[in-house]
């Protein structure tokens, strides 16, 4: 079962598992309109995408006329998307804008994200470098490219932990036996509609875990936490 967390005459937001694939293709085997069609008697229609392993809402509508019109007001950023990443390192500012083109199907191709420190810790361990830390972000993209946050992090060297495809493949791997970090740690936190209102996706088990064990590692918080 999927959870809906908010349906209207037009749409319905649903927080997508992390691992349900958002539309067929090659070597998926269930996806977000197979698995709700099975479970509400209708298939609906995708409006975007998250990838894979990004939990989180995601917006999808009860037929085309509403898919077309939903789609334009995300392509019109009239709909507000928001992400938390937990990313290895910390940023130098406690907010800013990472404007960095992004290589697409149409060659480079403008692309914004933003960015709000929410919290960072610092984690000693032999098998990570001295003084590591580890740091929440809070994301909004301003444009749609393909695995843009993903990317554009990792262009900062603030990669996603658990990323394993443009990550820190060795640190990954350290993560992966100290904390648990088998999961990527990218979730859409919330969504903010033309009318106002505003949905918010629950905690997804890989992330409530993931600051559990980050605690019972002994991580020194830095700062305020949110």
């Amino acid at each position: 079962m999927v959870r809906i967390l908010y349906e209207n005459d037009e749409i319905l937001v649903i927080d997508k598992p992390a691992g349900l694939a958002s539309q067929p293709g090659e070597a998926v085997g269930a996806h977000v309109v197979q698995v709700l069609e099975a479970q509400l008697g209708m298939a609906p229609y995708l409006v975007h995408r998250l990838d894979r392993d990004t939990a989180g809402c995601m917006v999808l509508a009860r037929n085309p006329a509403a898919a077309s019109r939903w789609s334009r007001l995300i392509a019109g950023r009239e709909v507000r998307k928001r992400y938390l990443a937990w990313v290895a390192g910390a940023p130098s500012r406690s907010s800013g804008t990472i404007d960095l083109p992004l290589e697409g199907s149409r060659g480079m191709q403008e692309a914004c994200t933003l960015y709000r420190l929410r919290e960072t810790c610092m984690l000693s361990d032999a098998t990570l470098p001295s003084d590591f830390r580890c740091s929440l972000l809070e994301l909004e993209l301003r444009t749609g490219r393909m695995h843009q946050i993903r990317r554009h992090l990792a262009s900062l060297g603030l990669p996603i932990i658990a990323d394993d495809r443009h990550g820190d493949f060795q640190l990954n791997r350290v993560l992966r036996k100290l904390l648990s970090a088998k999961r990527l740690l990218l979730r859409a936190w919330c969504l903010n509609l033309p009318d106002g209102t505003e949905i918010v996706a629950p905690e997804p088990e890989h992330f409530a875990a993931f600051r559990q064990a980050l605690e019972q590692a002994g991580a020194r918080w830095l700062g305020g936490r949110s």
